[in-house]
């Protein structure tokens, strides 16, 4: 094929975050932060990238379903900053069935051609295809012949139930490192969860505050009284609890405040007895929507 694809190299980049203790290894030698900006989906607008990197975030979320302009707008953010590229990390993402005629592989190199890089350090699945499995495997599939590449250092996949990841894992080569997921104080998927930890996937949580959930999570009497008691604010409070459960938080923002608080989760723990608290509210207030 023309383009990145021409050959496979086999490669191993030991990166910067690895040195982060905010950070997961979600595959060899692959090293994700714990905080990570996004948005540019149908429900965000874009996030500030320059303004997250000028604050000290290094992880940055993105889509081919997003649209050009958004890729664009995180490689320009990458060149403009001066950080070198392996002190970033980069995820984006791939639609299933494959947008371009080409196949994924075509979707993957106009990704890396938008962004303007030379590599990703993850690449996902976007969703399992509403075909059905053996269609979601196949594009799957594509993922793994790259994966090996100095162009995409790990794979993933995102918005798979347990059922789906069963599925998939029947038939995977390469185990996918991340599982994307909603994922948040008012509405997760517990089950999810459970079955990547059996597999050994890193769970990642796409709105964390719960603006896809449609439930007040930030004004929540029960989160706002642990936030008091640790004199943090609502959202701190809501990504802690994400991130002490072991999951990689994706955030949006275009505020610096907002930026600089997301970031800030890493210097207070939740108890025990909070956590439990927390998750309980996510039950609580399924019980009032039905």
């Amino acid at each position: 094929m023309r383009g990145v694809y021409a050959s496979i190299v086999l490669v191993t980049i030991v990166h910067v975050v690895a040195n982060s203790p905010n950070t997961v290894e979600i595959a060899p030698n692959v090293f994700m932060p714990l905080v990570n900006v996004g948005g540019g989906g149908k429900k965000f607008e874009p996030s500030n990238y320059s303004l997250w990197l000028e604050l000290g975030g290094r992880g940055l979320d993105t889509a081919l379903t997003y649209g050009d302009d958004v890729q664009r707008d995180v490689g320009k953010a990458i060149r403009a900053s001066g950080i070198p590229r392996d002190q970033l990390f980069v995820t984006t993402k791939v639609p299933c069935p494959a947008q371009s005629p080409g196949g994924v592989l075509y979707d993957i190199e106009h990704d890396l051609k938008m962004l303007g890089l030379d590599y990703v350090d993850l690449m996902l699945l976007h969703w399992p295809c509403q075909s059905g499995m053996k269609d979601t495997i196949s594009v799957y599939k594509g993922l793994e012949g790259v994966v090996t590449s100095m162009h995409v250092r790990a794979i993933g996949i995102s918005n798979f139930n347990a059922e789906e990841v069963d599925a998939l894992m029947k038939e995977a080569t390469v185990k996918p490192a991340v599982n994307q997921m909603e994922f948040s104080i008012g509405d997760h998927d517990l089950q999810a969860l459970k079955t990547c930890k059996a597999f050994n996937i890193t769970y990642s949580a796409y709105s964390p505050l719960g603006g896809l959930s449609h439930v007040d999570v930030l004004h929540n009497p029960t989160v706002i009284a642990v936030a008091n008691a640790h004199n943090k604010s609502t959202a701190q409070v809501a990504l802690r609890w994400v991130v002490q459960q072991g999951v990689v938080v994706v955030t949006a923002s275009t505020k610096a405040d907002h930026l600089q608080s997301d970031m800030d989760i890493f210097d207070f723990t939740l108890t025990d007895e909070e956590v439990s608290r927390l998750t309980a509210v996510g039950a609580e207030l399924k019980l009032v929507r039905v």
